[in-house]
């Protein structure tokens, strides 16, 4: 494995860790704090609103300091960040901390997509993304294991130390994008194409990011599932997804996920998210990690193909815009689920994730390649105009 795909996969397991800490041990926090239930909500908009503050100037900040310097910067930036939430004494010195995590979040995850949309490559993809949800599923298990959520901080910014270590070692082994794709005469990016691409992103990742982070609330306070079971569910939802992205790294399952299609596995993901509102007990575990599994493949498979769809010429553009359209997802609904779970109850979280799929869908369809088109392990996607 290159060196430069190793030193991503850390990078993004590390900023991982925190955001999905934050739905697990908001129970202490908010009675720390004295904050309602549907706060969770602000959470997600301060940490959402200052990710997609920097998720775009992934592609001038390389371009300017190089890629090796922006990941060394961003993840001393992280370590720095958990520590603040790990110690804030107030609501808004928390706030700041989760602002500070986004910030370095949005660069990281900016610069990571260049670098996949460089490599172009499933496999690459389906090991960084599937190394962000490593991150994602270790982060809940390490606020059930340890006695205080702060020291759960602690943990983060220990990983994000390993991750900027190898970062250093990696300085030197990141991959220039082609000519083409950084070339200020490429003309505009395909409307239809880029159209679709961003409804995409900013559908399934404000679907994954909603249930990721409002699941715990949805099960202890709506299914009255015990804390423990709970986050181990939360773990498996991210542990679904982390199974799933490594396993790209196969031809075979790259070549399964390309005959099922891509809107036939988010069919299956929304059939999970149905079930995990009728499993009985322990039983909402298998649930939640067929969510994960299913989700899976979408968002890297999207990420490789993003040339396909709009041009090697367009691919870094428009990498950065899906960027942006996945945050405006990932900061929007999960807030506005907050705001409406203080206006009802936790059952709401369900039903949003069911109309974000619903709103995304045709998109997704929309991108299918064409039968003739596919191959026994890699799919040419035709371009969109």
């Amino acid at each position: 494995m290159p060196l430069s795909v190793r030193s991503s996969a850390l990078t993004f397991l590390a900023f991982a860790m925190p955001v999905s800490m934050f739905g697990v041990m908001w129970p202490d926090v908010r009675d720390r704090f004295g904050q309602s239930l549907g706060a969770l909500g602000t959470v997600s908009l301060v940490y959402g609103i200052a990710r997609m503050s920097t998720s775009g100037l992934g592609r001038a900040a390389t371009q300017r300091f190089g890629i090796g310097r922006c990941f060394i910067a961003a993840l001393a930036g992280l370590v720095v960040a958990d520590l603040v939430v790990s110690t804030a004494s107030s609501w808004p010195m928390f706030l700041v901390g989760v602002a500070a995590i986004g910030v370095v979040s949005g660069l990281l995850d900016s610069v990571g997509a260049g670098v996949i949309a460089t490599l172009g490559d499933v496999g690459s993809a389906g090991i960084i993304h599937g190394s962000y949800g490593v991150g994602a599923t270790i982060g809940p298990l390490v606020v059930a294991a340890v006695p205080d959520w702060r020291l759960s901080l602690v943990v983060a910014a220990i990983v994000a130390v390993a991750a900027l270590v190898l970062s250093v070692v990696a300085r030197d082994a990141w991959p220039a994008p082609p000519i083409d794709a950084v070339s200020r005469d490429a003309g505009r990016p395909p409307t239809r194409a880029t159209v679709v691409s961003l409804t995409m992103f900013f559908a399934f990742i404000a679907l994954e990011v909603t249930f990721g982070n409002w699941l715990f609330t949805y099960l202890t306070e709506a299914r009255s599932i015990g804390d423990t079971v709970a986050a181990i569910g939360v773990s498996g939802f991210w542990g679904g997804t982390m199974i799933g992205r490594l396993s790209l790294v196969s031809g075979r399952v790259r070549a399964l996920a390309d005959r099922l299609g891509m809107p036939a596995l988010a069919v299956t993901g929304v059939i999970g998210t149905l079930l995990t509102t009728v499993a009985p007990g322990a039983t909402v575990v298998l649930t939640t990690t067929m969510v994960g599994l299913s989700l899976s493949a979408i968002v890297p498979t999207l990420s490789a193909r993003t040339a396909d769809r709009v041009g090697a010429e367009h691919a870094q553009q428009v990498s950065g815009w899906q960027l942006l359209s996945a945050n405006l997802g990932a900061i929007g609904v999960p807030f506005l689920t907050g705001k409406i779970i203080d206006a009802s109850d936790a059952r709401a979280t369900i039903v949003v994730v069911v109309i974000v799929f619903v709103l995304g869908f045709p998109a997704l369809v929309a991108a299918r390649p064409k039968p003739e088109s596919t191959t026994s392990d890699e799919v040419s996607r035709p371009q969109l105009r």
